[in-house]
């Protein structure tokens, strides 16, 4: 059954953004008792064991989600919510302690695999937008970088109900970059390199600053974009909020400091 995602269905993920999930009941704190890190990946016809094995000096452990190719979850499949689900269970079946995803636009699937599991969930930078732009001065915008800025729209970011903070977010990205012919593929292909995208991204940085230079932060959606996103505070000046970050905003709520 498909899980509906118009902007009047998202009402959880503004919650997602701000707090984030508690642990039920009974179930030992993550400091105590902490497993790998799970990650929801594209189907992307390569074979497993592709993704990181450590994040931050964490195991991860991954489940590819079948029939999750990149253009199929930018066209919003129907059959991929359950998909999604089962693969979250499976992560939690292995010991996952909290769940993330090796793709940007997963967002989408944030309240049917947090529904299916009792570990907290994020999946990915854009749940950040509610909160990121309540820290901005309010005649400023928050710039969006995208893999592909065709498909970011009031679906994913319908959690700003407010029709004057949907304005103030301003969308840009990379479709024409090495990474997202790649990625477009069927298997994928890895024609990106890091300079290619970094070089991609300042020009959209660029394109978004001319148009609108009240930018007072960036949300980088895909899980490439960390690399290059050093480099690229430093030329801007301003905070960039990536894949990373959401990331890190959910392990560091669940482990103690000395951990």
């Amino acid at each position: 059954m498909r899980v509906p995602t118009s902007r009047s269905n998202l009402p959880h993920l503004a919650s997602s953004a701000v707090a984030l999930p508690l642990l039920p009941i009974g179930t030992a704190r993550a400091s105590e008792k902490a497993g790998p890190l799970g990650v929801l990946d594209l189907w992307n016809g390569h074979p497993p064991g592709t993704t990181p094995q450590t994040f931050d000096g964490r195991p991860v452990i991954s489940e590819a989600v079948p029939g999750a190719w990149w253009q199929a979850v930018l066209d919003d499949e129907p059959g991929l919510y359950s998909a999604y689900a089962e693969a979250a269970r499976r992560l939690v079946d292995r010991g996952a302690f909290a769940i993330s995803s090796g793709c940007g636009f997963t967002v989408r699937y944030q309240e049917v695999v947090a529904a299916a599991v009792k570990v907290p969930v994020s999946t990915g930078s854009l749940l950040l937008a509610p909160t990121v732009i309540r820290h901005l001065p309010p005649q400023t915008k928050l710039g969006v970088l995208t893999a592909h800025e065709k498909y970011v729209g009031s679906d994913l970011l319908g959690v700003l109900h407010d029709p004057a903070e949907r304005a103030r977010v301003v969308v840009d990205g990379i479709s024409g970059s090495l990474l997202v012919k790649g990625e477009l593929m069927c298997p994928t292909v890895e024609l990106g390199t890091d300079e290619d995208t970094e070089r991609h991204l300042t020009a959209a940085i660029h394109r978004l600053r001319a148009a609108h230079p009240d930018i007072g932060a960036f949300i980088f959606e895909c899980s490439e974009f960390p690399r290059p996103a050093p480099k690229l505070r430093r030329m801007t000046g301003l905070p960039i909020y990536d894949h990373h970050t959401s990331r890190r905003l959910m392990l560091g709520a669940m482990m103690n400091d000395d951990v």
